[in-house]
C-alpha cells in the first residue's frame, strides 16, 4: 500500500518535471526564469487543488524550472572574477524578487479563487 503511494507521489511529480525542465531549457535566462517560477510557485501552492495537483505544478513544474544549483554557480563565477558588487547585487536581488514573485502568484491565485 505504501509502495503504492509512493509511486503515485512519483509519477505526479515526474510528470510536472517533464515540461518544468523543458520550459526551463527554452527560457535558457536564470534570472527570468527563476522569477517566472517563484511566480508560479506562489500561484500553485494558494489555489484551492487538491495535494496531488500541487506536488506535480509545484514539486515537478517549479522544482525542475527553478535552479538553485544554477544560481550558486552563477553567483561563484562573479566571485571568481573579482566581481564582488555584482555579486552582492545579485544575491540580494534574485532574493528579493524571488519573494515578491510569491507574493504576487499567491495574491493572483486569491483573487482567483475568490
Amino acid at each position: 500500500m505504501i509502495k503504492d503511494i509512493q509511486n503515485n507521489i512519483f509519477f505526479l511529480i515526474s510528470l510536472g518535471a517533464l515540461p518544468g525542465a523543458i520550459f526551463r531549457w527554452q527560457i535558457d535566462e536564470m534570472f527570468t526564469v527563476n522569477l517566472i517560477g517563484c511566480f508560479l510557485l506562489g500561484f500553485f501552492n494558494s489555489l484551492d487543488i487538491l495535494k496531488r495537483y500541487k506536488l506535480t505544478l509545484c514539486v515537478g513544474v517549479c522544482g525542475s524550472m527553478t535552479t538553485f544549483s544554477g544560481w550558486s554557480s552563477h553567483l561563484y563565477e562573479l566571485l571568481n572574477q573579482g566581481f564582488y558588487k555584482l555579486f552582492l547585487l545579485n544575491s540580494i536581488s534574485i532574493v528579493l524578487l524571488g519573494v515578491l514573485a510569491i507574493g504576487l502568484g499567491h495574491i493572483f491565485a486569491k483573487k482567483l479563487n475568490a
